[in-house]
């Protein structure tokens, strides 16, 4: 038998706050375990966002162990590169390739997909392992000692341990920490859309660019001075996904709404970019908006008790549409189910909490920073740093074409094996002794 379908000796009643990608996900993970989960969700039905989502191999990994290898074979579409293009002139900058030997090392592949196809599957498998789904359910606040929640309309649901999947304005959280954290914007706003490739078949250039290749693997990032575009090809080569990050201070009524649910019609937008590209983003009628904000990570991931228990943004908040989204919402829910897989007796559970939290934090935090960073280098105003940014991103693709060079990309291999290389279920399984 698998050791991710280990059943647990204690079977307990969770609900989880929050039916996106890390509640679908914890919620399959702890009734593989055997536990029973019930998902409350204030939306009205499944989420039908748009756009696409990266799962580098630590993503992969988790979720072929989790038996979705078929699924992700149909559904997504393997990358190995990123080629850099200027927002302004439509220059090929350079590329960053991922070489093949080098990244089969971790022990799976680079995927895009439609986010609405990672849902979508994640919400079956979910549903058939036995989680139940309450949408329309509206969380008003959350209790402790014993475990139970709040609804608006004033019904109190109780279970053994309330889990809060429900994102950065977490309700769970303000019950843990005991306060509603502070969030400061950071100045920009993701815009996303997916374009059906066939509305394109009048534009050969556009048609071509949004083409997928098995034998050339990359997407395009446009770079350009506080902004950029990434767009890859997702829905077996049928649609292309766009996301666009632009300054708040040039959109007007940034500050009216805020989340997934707000539409901006396209010409509201200042798109004004090299022509091709500039073609391709005059082709929705409307993007989806989500803010980007600063916050923290939360000091104390649960309770006293242990009964209460942050997981995905609600304990370590991460910007939208950047490589590690969902990955670090996959990886919590493997470590989540691997732990809770081992319940024995009550007197566990705080310690379980706890080995989450230190199972987590440190990496979560590593990936915060290295995200971040990597808007900086996307942003770079023109001047020196941008000159030696671009020659770095030419000499990259050189060295690409050249072959392996020990020298020259040793980064590679050692940034692959910190990021990519890590392993969800062997870091739970490692800490055996905790519990």
């Amino acid at each position: 038998m698998s050791m991710s379908r280990r059943k647990a000796p204690l079977s307990i009643d969770f609900i989880i706050v929050g039916a996106g990608v890390a509640g679908l996900a914890a919620a399959l993970r702890l009734c593989q375990a055997g536990h029973r989960v019930h998902i409350l969700d204030k939306a009205p039905g499944p989420n039908r966002r748009s756009g696409g989502a990266h799962l580098p191999p630590n993503a992969t990994k988790v979720l072929e162990d989790w038996g979705f290898k078929n699924e992700l074979m149909k559904h997504g579409l393997s990358t190995r590169a990123s080629k850099f293009i200027s927002i302004d002139t439509g220059e090929v900058i350079g590329s960053i390739e991922w070489k093949e030997d080098v990244l089969q090392e971790t022990g799976a592949d680079y995927l895009v997909i439609h986010y609405r196809d990672l849902y979508d599957m994640l919400h079956r498998a979910a549903v058939s392992a036995g989680a139940r789904i309450t949408y329309n359910t509206p969380v008003a606040k959350v209790h402790a000692n014993p475990p139970r929640v709040e609804l608006q309309d004033g019904t109190v649901l109780k279970a053994d341990m309330v889990i809060g999947a429900d994102g950065p304005r977490s309700t769970v959280r303000e019950a843990v920490v005991g306060w509603q954290d502070e969030e400061v914007p950071q100045g920009h706003s993701a815009y996303v859309a997916t374009i059906p490739r066939d509305v394109l078949k009048d534009d050969p250039e556009l048609l071509d660019l949004t083409r997928y290749r098995e034998d050339k693997r990359d997407y395009p990032i446009w770079t350009g001075d506080s902004r950029h575009v990434i767009a890859f090809t997702v829905a077996g080569g049928t649609e292309f996904a766009i996301h666009a990050f632009l300054p708040d201070c040039e959109v007007d009524g940034i500050d009216e709404q805020d989340g997934w649910d707000v539409n901006i019609p396209r010409e509201k937008l200042p798109f004004h970019f090299e022509p091709k590209l500039q073609r391709l983003l005059d082709i929705p009628a409307d993007y989806q908006r989500v803010r980007l904000f600063h916050r923290e990570s939360a000091e104390e991931w649960s309770d006293e008790s242990g009964r209460l228990l942050l997981m995905g943004e609600a304990a370590h908040p991460l910007y939208p549409c950047v490589i590690q989204s969902c990955s670090m919402q996959l990886e919590d829910a493997e470590v989540l189910g691997s732990l809770f897989s081992r319940l024995r007796d009550w007197d566990q559970v705080p310690h379980l909490a706890e080995a989450f939290q230190e199972l987590r934090e440190a990496r979560t935090r590593a990936i915060y920073a290295k995200e971040t960073r990597a808007f900086g280098t996307l942003w770079v105003p023109p001047g020196p740093q941008r000159d030696a940014r671009d020659t770095a991103f030419h000499r990259m693709m050189v060295e690409g074409h050249k072959g392996w060079d020990e020298n020259n990309m040793r980064w590679q291999w050692d940034e692959i094996w910190e990021v990519f290389g890590y392993n969800a279920r062997d870091a739970a399984e490692d800490c055996k002794g905790r519990s």
